[in-house]
C-alpha cells in the first residue's frame, strides 16, 4: 500500500479549493501541488497533481474506469502507417480538412457552426486506421488535439466531461473526434445524432467515424450536416502495393513476385505479408498461401470513390 504524506497531527488540517490558490498564486497551474480532494461525500488527500490551463497537441484515448473515472491518456500514431499512397483519396481528403481549418472566419462570418463530418467505409485492415493517423498527425501540426472515443458508448459524459472542459480552457483548438465501428453506437442513437447535429456547440471541430458497411448504420445518421462526406476505403491497386513494398525497402527486383502474390490483399495483409517473409523467414508463395482469404475483396478501380473530387 502506498504510504501517505507524514501529516503533523497538532496543526489544524486546512480545506482549500483550487481558486484561493490561484488568488494566492497565479503559478499553481502546471505546478505539482498537495491538496485535498472532495469526491461526493468523500475527502480525501491527494499529492502530486498537476492543473493544467493547457493540453498538448497529441492523440488521446478517452477511457472510463472504476478507479479513475473518465481519464484521457495520451498516445503516439504508429510511424509504420503514415505512408501516403499516391493513388490514395488520402490526399484529397488532406486537402478538403485543410480547406475546412483555411475557412474557419468565413464560417463565423456567416454564422455558421464550424464543424464537419466524415465517415470511412471499408473492410478490416483495408487502411482506416492507417487514413486516421494520417490526419491525426497533420492537426497535431496544427497545435491541435484528437480524441479516440473507441469502446465508450457513453457520449453524454464524453461531451461534458471532456469536450465541454477542454473547450472552456482552449476556445480555438481545433479537435478532431474519433468515433470507431459507428455503427456499433445503436443504444445511443439520441445522443449520437444530437452529436453528429452540432447541438453541443463545439465549434472548430471534424468527427470522424469509421464502418465495415454502411447498411449497418441508420439513414437518419448519414444526412448532410450530420456525415457530410462519406468515403470508401478501397483495397490496394496494383501501383499502390508496388508503393507499399518500396517504402519498406524490398529490392526492386523482388517487387514484381510481391505485387503479383498480393492481389486484392488489404494493407493490413501486405503488411503481415511483409512481416513473414521479412522477419518470420517464409517462403514468398508460403507466406502469401498464409494469408490468402475467401472473403471477397473489391478493387480500386471498380470503385465509385476512385479518383473522387471533393468540396466544400
Amino acid at each position: 500500500m502506498e504510504r501517505l504524506n507524514e501529516v503533523d497531527y497538532s496543526q489544524p488540517i486546512k480545506l482549500i479549493s483550487i481558486n484561493d490558490m490561484l488568488e494566492e498564486d497565479d503559478n499553481y497551474f502546471d505546478e505539482e501541488v498537495s491538496l485535498w480532494v472532495k469526491e461526493k461525500d468523500i475527502i480525501r488527500p491527494s499529492t502530486n497533481i498537476t492543473l493544467l490551463n493547457k493540453i498538448d497537441p497529441g492523440i488521446y484515448t478517452v477511457n472510463c474506469s472504476r478507479e479513475l473515472g473518465l481519464y484521457c491518456k495520451k498516445i503516439e500514431p504508429e510511424s509504420d502507417e503514415l505512408f501516403t499512397f499516391s493513388d490514395s483519396i488520402t490526399e484529397n481528403l488532406l486537402n478538403e480538412i485543410n480547406t475546412f481549418w483555411n475557412k474557419k472566419d468565413l464560417y463565423k462570418e456567416n454564422k455558421l457552426m464550424h464543424k464537419r463530418g466524415i465517415l470511412l467505409e471499408g473492410y478490416p485492415g483495408t487502411g482506416k486506421s492507417s487514413i486516421i493517423s494520417i490526419l491525426s498527425s497533420e492537426i497535431i501540426k496544427r497545435g491541435g488535439v484528437v480524441f479516440n472515443v473507441n469502446g465508450m458508448r457513453n457520449l453524454d459524459d464524453y461531451i461534458e466531461f471532456v469536450l465541454t472542459s477542454f473547450r472552456k480552457i482552449q476556445p480555438d483548438t481545433p479537435i478532431i473526434t474519433i468515433l470507431e465501428d459507428l455503427d456499433q453506437y445503436g443504444q445511443a442513437e439520441s445522443e449520437l445524432l444530437d452529436f453528429l447535429d452540432g447541438k453541443t456547440h463545439i465549434d472548430h471541430h471534424i468527427i470522424i467515424g469509421t464502418t465495415n458497411d454502411t447498411c449497418n448504420i441508420p439513414d437518419t445518421f448519414l444526412r448532410p450536416s450530420r456525415i457530410d462526406l462519406k468515403i470508401e476505403i478501397p483495397m490496394p491497386t496494383e501501383k499502390t502495393r508496388r508503393e507499399y513494398f518500396k517504402f519498406k525497402g524490398v529490392k526492386e527486383t523482388e517487387l514484381d513476385t510481391l505485387v503479383s502474390l498480393s492481389k486484392n490483399y488489404s494493407l493490413a495483409d501486405l503488411k503481415e505479408l511483409y512481416i513473414c517473409i521479412y522477419f518470420l523467414g517464409y517462403s514468398k508463395e508460403d507466406a502469401s498461401l498464409k494469408i490468402s482469404s475467401p472473403r471477397i475483396k473489391k478493387s480500386y478501380k471498380d470503385s465509385p470513390m476512385n479518383n473522387i473530387k471533393i468540396g466544400l
